[in-house]
């Protein structure tokens, strides 16, 4: 016991001496700091950085409220480069793990003599804990501008949400170094004190019309690290991670792997024993533009989703807000920023589905909370374009509803 104690006593000091750069900023060449969800978020936490020159001795301190000190090393991942993401970073990832569930610690990251002002995270429940998420739509473009505003204006009326779910198209053009400084403007400080999930859109990874070069989406892949389910042949852009009630199962629907996501994607619904079941998909089974199909993603994923209990599935990629109903599950596609196209029911009806709220130009957030017995969804307007239907304020409830068990 003397012996812990010291160690801990010598943990503690080698903290607190740490000298804090002056103005309270990051050390120089330091940033991007963005938290990911683990498999397991209640007793572990993914922290990673970008440095402009890789360094050694990269680690994360953290520091629970009884004042244990914890220091976990970081390893270096697959960093950015001029030609793929318009700049190169080193990137660093640390895996903090031991934790207790729905407890906030204190971390900052450290190299030598360096560090980061200190920060804070709080880990996700356990089953039976209700929580509450954010959850935006496709931001894509002008990420400093419009999308910066909604997800700071939600996070600041929302403080007590746990997590952000974003439903992918992160970025308009992946080679772009200005566009993933916008973006992380726009997630920050958000994703240094709460969890970050994204699904992988078509735009990061080159799935576009037109020119386009991501280097098999090196941005995004460098910047969201997503976490190892032990499923054979998986990829990092599709996961699951258990919070609280919920287990959120993220797909990429663009991926040139769709029939080994499948696979995942039942193994995933059918080992939940959490009370929901919540995906999480860029395109999702039914379009909610006019002139689309979203044929492959109901070919690959529809029988999955409504045999194996799914719950809600959640998506982006059309630019308009839909809520529909088929078999059970909820399907809603919303937009978070300034890029809109018209919507349509024409893909849910000729497939079954029934679409039962709609708004055209108008962006959204949704903050859904996750008890063992229910699930609330509320979608608020955060923004509207000229022409946008229907009548509604900035700040009010667009959309209510709640699942329940």
């Amino acid at each position: 016991m003397r012996t812990r104690v010291a160690l801990v006593v010598t943990a503690v000091l080698a903290a607190v001496l740490v000298p804090l750069p002056a103005g309270g900023a990051a050390p120089p060449g330091l940033g991007r700091i963005l938290l990911t969800s683990t498999a397991n978020p209640a007793t572990s936490q993914f922290v990673s950085w970008s440095r402009t020159k890789p360094r050694g001795g990269q680690r994360v301190v953290t520091v629970a409220p009884d004042g244990t000190v914890r220091t976990t090393p970081a390893k270096r991942k697959l960093g950015t480069t001029e030609r793929t993401a318009g700049s190169g970073h080193a990137r660093y990832v640390a895996k903090v793990t031991g934790l207790r569930p729905s407890t906030r610690y204190r971390y900052r990251i450290v190299s030598g003599r360096d560090a980061t002002p200190w920060r804070t995270f709080r880990t996700a429940g356990r089953a039976r804990d209700t929580f509450s998420f954010l959850q935006f739509g496709d931001t894509q473009v002008d990420n400093a501008e419009l999308p910066a505003r909604i997800i700071d204006r939600a996070s600041r009326r929302h403080p007590g949400a746990r997590l952000v779910l974003q439903a992918g198209d992160v970025v308009n053009r992946p080679w772009s170094g200005r566009e993933w400084a916008d973006l992380h403007r726009a997630v920050n400080p958000s994703g240094q004190y709460r969890s970050w999930i994204s699904s992988i859109g078509n735009h990061e990874q080159c799935d576009v019309p037109s020119p386009c070069r991501s280097g098999d989406a090196r941005g995004f892949r460098s910047y969201f690290h997503g976490p190892d389910n032990g499923f054979r042949g998986q990829r990092r852009t599709w996961y699951f991670t258990d919070h609280g009630p919920a287990r959120i199962i993220v797909l990429d629907s663009f991926g040139s792997d769709l029939a080994r996501q499948r696979d995942f994607l039942v193994k995933a619904l059918r080992s939940n024993r959490r009370p929901w079941s919540i995906v999480l998909m860029h395109r999702g089974p039914f379009a909610a533009r006019g002139d689309r199909d979203n044929a492959t993603m109901r070919r690959w994923f529809l029988d999955p989703l409504e045999k194996h209990g799914a719950d809600l599935v959640l998506s982006g990629h059309d630019h308009s807000y839909a809520r529909a109903r088929k078999a059970g599950i909820t399907y809603l596609t919303s937009v978070s920023g300034p890029k809109y196209y018209d919507t349509s029911a024409r893909d849910f009806s000729r497939n079954g589905a029934t679409r039962q709220r709609w708004a055209e130009r108008t962006s959204t957030y949704q903050v859904i909370t996750v008890a063992r017995s229910a699930l609330r969804v509320r979608s608020f307007v955060a923004h509207r374009a000229g022409g946008a239907e229907p009548d509604a304020k900035v700040g009010d409830v667009l959309d209510s509803f709640t699942l329940r068990r």
